[in-house]
């Protein structure tokens, strides 16, 4: 990441001004023939991407400018997958928790289909393979995790029913009632990942800049995770940490979601720093991002 700072250099630095009468000059240009021989230049400075997370968050609470995103009379009687309170939660904190969105039997499915497309090397180990030209600022080695991408129309989705079904519910009635809720554009990314058991997890990162502009179609608004993995027991790692920073005027906290199965976390992409802890058992999520 690089950002800008300034210092200063003398005149001594720089090409000599060309000629040497004053009345030749602008009649805008100051002159002071007293004044020190001090002029300003750029130097540019390397941060990393949470550095300069923490200088946006600074100068607003990224929670308060999300909140310039949400819909204004919201009918929760029109929700079909989301409740009043999910609703609420997500404007007052910034993420909320939805329990047993999917069958069992689908929950199951779907982690025998991935357990086998990360054996026979169909996945991507995802450190280090995002485009840098499309995202320059994310950490390439800070994850551990193997991934897909099971967009519709994607041909991952012909080869399980169950997959499919699942994307359908984030596609279809999850997005519909988000967008109840919060001002989207209608673009969504579907990414299936795969943690090995070998304390493979994710370094704290947020999945977009903060932004209050209701026309930007560039930063994610809204992240949503939905877990395979119905033998997830204590000890076996891979819990979702979320760093609340509530709106800048007290203490950061934060707050670990056990990875159950059916289990869905919808979060503003744009306010909660996150990471995944250490996982030593298998852990499969698919994640959506709305635009």
């Amino acid at each position: 990441m690089k950002y800008v700072t300034s210092k200063s250099a003398t005149l001594s630095d720089l090409p000599t001004f060309p000629g040497d009468d004053v009345e030749s000059l602008p009649s805008d240009y100051e002159y002071d023939p007293n004044a020190e021989d001090v002029e300003e230049y750029e130097e540019v400075e390397e941060i990393s991407e949470m550095e300069l997370l923490c200088h946006l968050d600074a100068s607003m609470p990224p929670l308060l400018l999300a909140q310039e995103l949400f819909n204004e009379d919201v009918d929760s009687k029109a929700f079909t997958v989301l409740t009043a309170d999910n609703a609420n939660e997500l404007f007052g904190q910034g993420y909320t928790v939805l329990e047993n969105v999917l069958d069992l039997d689908v929950i199951r499915s779907v982690r025998e289909w991935a357990t086998e497309m990360f054996k026979t090397g169909q996945m991507d180990k995802a450190s280090g393979k995002h485009n840098e030209e499309d995202d320059p600022f994310r950490e390439g080695n800070a994850r551990g995790d193997y991934t897909i991408w099971v967009s519709p129309g994607n041909k991952a989705l012909e080869q399980s029913a169950a997959l499919s079904q699942c994307v359908d519910w984030f596609s279809k009635r999850l997005h519909e009632d988000l967008a109840k809720v919060v001002h989207l554009h209608g673009q969504a990314e579907y990414q299936l990942a795969y943690y090995p058991p070998d304390s493979s997890h994710y370094e704290r990162h947020r999945d977009s800049f903060p932004t209050s502009d209701k026309n930007d179609r560039d930063q994610r608004r809204v992240t949503a995770i939905v877990y395979f993995n119905p033998e997830w027991k204590q000890g076996d790692g891979g819990e979702l940490r979320i760093f609340d920073k509530g709106l800048g005027d007290e203490a950061e906290k934060h707050i670990d979601i056990s990875p159950k199965a059916a289990r869905c976390v919808v979060f503003l992409s744009g306010v909660m720093d996150h990471a995944v802890m250490p996982a030593f058992n298998e852990r499969i999520a698919l994640t959506s991002w709305y635009r």
